[in-house]
């Protein structure tokens, strides 16, 4: 085998794509019917800071990325330089293909991530994180429950609104994913747990690359929203009664230990129902629960964000209100006694007697002091209850 011939045709071979200069750079030799015009791979070159033997170049004129080498070659006492190169286009998109589908990755993991940092918040908190995922600056949920339609609305800040308008939003609850309206795309559809959401992304050109149509955003969602539904009625079981719906007794304790937000006044009401034990036991206990959900009843009609309603057991109750003036405080207990007395006009076959005591402080009270007052008066109204004649009993 002769090593020259071998050589030879090597170099035979990448001879189309080569350039030969002088020490000073001024070109002496390039290959006839080069990839790259040999004039514009020169001037990059030149044009480089770097001195190494191996570089990379984007030729414009082609579009083409090159790999450039160069070697010096001397010989009787002149140096010249000969650079070879070579088409590494289709090399260099699947590189930026490949880090681009890193990128993605490591932005699903970090949305995943921050998304299950969001657990222990309302289902609807994944949002914020949502658009900035998609880079965007609006997307919004919609989630229905009965008759109950909640659009939740994230542009800059949080909005929650309660929907009137059936045309509105029917169409954007009976979307799927991937359906576009209005300039949003549909990302998550999804009926869960007697709820039915769909979330909404702005499209428009400050949309990032990322696919946050993929399944796997579709999942990483609803995942969050299973989750964080699913804790909110755990919690909400474990802080209420389940005959009355009104708040429990540890509900009560936990709140209390806390004095109830430190507010500036507080009203305490005590309720008592008459009669239930003759009930329970000359009718039965499911007349006995129907006069306990009434009584309930009369108080969850006055409860508001600063009322709050409580059954302790059996059928004593406890209402607070905060940061009510005492005029306030009795206008509440007046529209309880509406209240009940509305619901004892029902054709139910029961008629509710509860007696109330209400107490009230501001400043430097002691609640202690105030439970017990409301306490006392209503064994008071309790009597007076009686002496009336006006007991709890059957129709």
């Amino acid at each position: 085998m002769n090593i020259k011939d071998v050589l030879y045709k090597l170099w035979e071979q990448k001879e189309h794509n080569t350039i030969i200069t002088d020490e000073q750079g001024n070109m002496i030799y390039a290959s006839e019917n080069a990839q790259c015009p040999p004039e514009a791979v020169l001037e990059k070159i030149r044009s480089s800071s770097e001195d190494v033997d191996e570089t990379e170049f984007y030729i414009k004129q082609t579009e083409l990325f090159i790999n450039v080498k160069k070697t010096e070659i001397e010989q009787d006492g002149s140096k010249c330089l000969c650079y070879t190169y070579d088409d590494i286009s289709e090399y260099t998109a699947l590189v930026k293909e490949v880090a681009a589908y890193i990128k993605s990755i490591s932005d699903m993991s970090k949305f995943q991530t921050s998304i299950m940092n969001w657990l222990i918040m309302p289902y609807d908190a994944f949002l914020p994180g949502l658009a900035d995922f998609c880079g965007v600056d609006e997307v919004f949920m919609f989630s229905s429950e009965g008759d109950k339609v909640v659009k939740s609305l994230y542009k800059g800040t949080m909005q929650h609104i309660t929907m009137t308008d059936p045309e509105e939003y029917d169409r954007y609850l009976s979307a799927k994913r991937g359906d576009k309206i209005d300039g949003f795309g549909c990302i998550v559809d999804l009926n869960i747990r007697n709820r039915h959401c769909t979330v909404f992304v702005k499209l428009n050109g400050t949309v990032k690359k990322n696919n946050f149509m993929a399944v796997s955003v579709h999942n990483t969602i609803s995942l969050f929203i299973e989750n964080s539904i699913l804790r909110e009625e755990i919690v909400y079981e474990s802080e209420h009664d389940k005959l009355t719906g009104l708040y429990n007794k540890g509900k009560y304790m936990e709140l209390k230990e806390k004095n109830f937000g430190n507010p500036r006044s507080i009203t305490i009401y005590n309720f008592d129902v008459n009669n239930l034990k003759y009930i329970n036991d000359n009718f039965g206990h499911e007349m006995g629960d129907a006069l306990i959900t009434k009584a309930a009843a009369s108080i969850a009609a006055v409860v508001s964000d600063n009322v709050l309603g409580f059954r302790m057991g059996g059928d004593e109750y406890v209402m607070v209100a905060l940061d009510l003036t005492e005029e306030e405080s009795e206008n509440v207990r007046l529209q309880w006694q509406e209240a009940l007395a509305g619901l004892n006009r029902a054709d139910d076959g029961i008629f509710c007697a509860m007696a109330c005591g209400m107490a009230y402080g501001t400043g430097n009270y002691e609640y202690e002091a105030l439970y017990a007052k409301a306490d006392e008066l209503m064994y008071v109204n309790k009597k007076k209850l009686k002496s009336e004649n006006i007991s709890s009993h059957l129709k």
